[in-house]
């Protein structure tokens, strides 16, 4: 098999321990390799934007880690410098049509400024994903999952998501197996959403209205909620309440009382009080069937799994 040429790319600023793992892995999966008798899969350079002129041939694999950016004003501070428009140029010029371009956390709004989001499936830290969706219309969101591919696109979320998406681009690259062991050499568990770790409070942090609809969904927990109920409960019309919550959260109301009533679900399965039944009634489902199902297909994990 044929040695996958990487470009690490090193930005300013840079997310430091998301550019340490990715070299890490690449060894880890160079050492897996050997050790089932294989040659050396990954030959990784780490290159600055500025010194991107240097790459003679196109890389088979360009992976850009996070930009060491956590808030709203960080992001679009770090975009209007002129070391972000040099990366964004870097992508653009290294970025042929069969390369695999892989990015993580605030790496993913330099993707999509490079326009590579396009039309295309992706995701980002959970907290930053209605930025990224406001800035970026055309990339299809999916902001409750960990790593995301679409073709030759691969994107993850929050800053040690970057296991998960080098995981992913091993197995892509080297077979299943390799990453497999991998994963058991380094301990990394197996974690397929990022919805576990999403905080609805901390989305709608700042929006008084969405607050009260968050406040309301909690307290009725136990039965199924209209959107003419909740946006009165927001002291909004159903029409602007669904927009200023699709802007503050990148959630449908559909997928926002999910989301806080899955994330409840796993607070109280993770407690290992409770029966599943218990939990399913406490939650507003109908049985414990309809809590495993919906719990499976948000995070990929069965509802068991969460006990401690």
């Amino acid at each position: 098999m044929q040695t996958v040429q990487v470009v690490i790319l090193h930005p300013t600023p840079c997310q430091m321990s998301s550019l340490f793992i990715t070299s890490e892995m690449l060894d880890t999966a160079n050492r897996v390799a050997r050790f089932h008798g294989s040659e050396t899969r990954f030959h990784a350079t780490v290159l600055t934007p500025e010194n991107c002129g240097t790459v003679s041939e196109p890389p088979d694999l360009i992976i850009l880690p996070g930009l060491g950016t956590a808030t709203e004003p960080e992001v679009r501070a770090t975009m209007g410098l002129s070391s972000f428009s040099t990366l964004v140029d870097a992508l653009k010029n290294l970025a042929e049509p069969k390369t695999v371009v892989a990015g993580a956390c605030s790496g993913c709004f330099a993707l999509g400024a490079a326009g590579l989001l396009d039309r295309r499936k992706v995701t980002t830290t959970w907290w930053l994903a209605p930025l990224l969706q406001s800035l970026f219309p055309l990339a299809r969101l999916q902001s409750g999952e960990l790593v995301v591919q679409d073709g030759n696109l691969f994107t993850a979320g929050a800053s040690f998501s970057q296991i998960d998406l080098m995981l992913s681009l091993i197995e892509w690259f080297a077979g299943l197996a390799i990453a497999e062991d991998c994963r058991r050499f380094l301990l990394a568990d197996n974690r397929p959403s990022q919805l576990p770790y999403i905080s609805v409070a901390t989305l709608v942090a700042g929006h008084p209205a969405l607050q009260k609809a968050e406040l309301y969904v909690r307290r009725n927990l136990t039965r199924q909620i209209s959107l003419a109920e909740l946006s009165e409960a927001a002291g909004l019309t159903p029409r602007t309440f669904s927009r200023r919550l699709s802007k503050a959260t990148a959630l449908t109301p559909s997928g926002f009382m999910q989301t806080i009533r899955v994330t409840e679900a796993i607070r109280l399965a993770r407690s290992g009080k409770r029966t599943h039944e218990e939990i399913a009634e406490r939650v507003g489902y109908a049985d414990s069937t309809a809590l495993r199902r919906i719990v499976r297909k948000r995070t990929g994990q069965t509802l068991e799994s969460f006990r401690r």
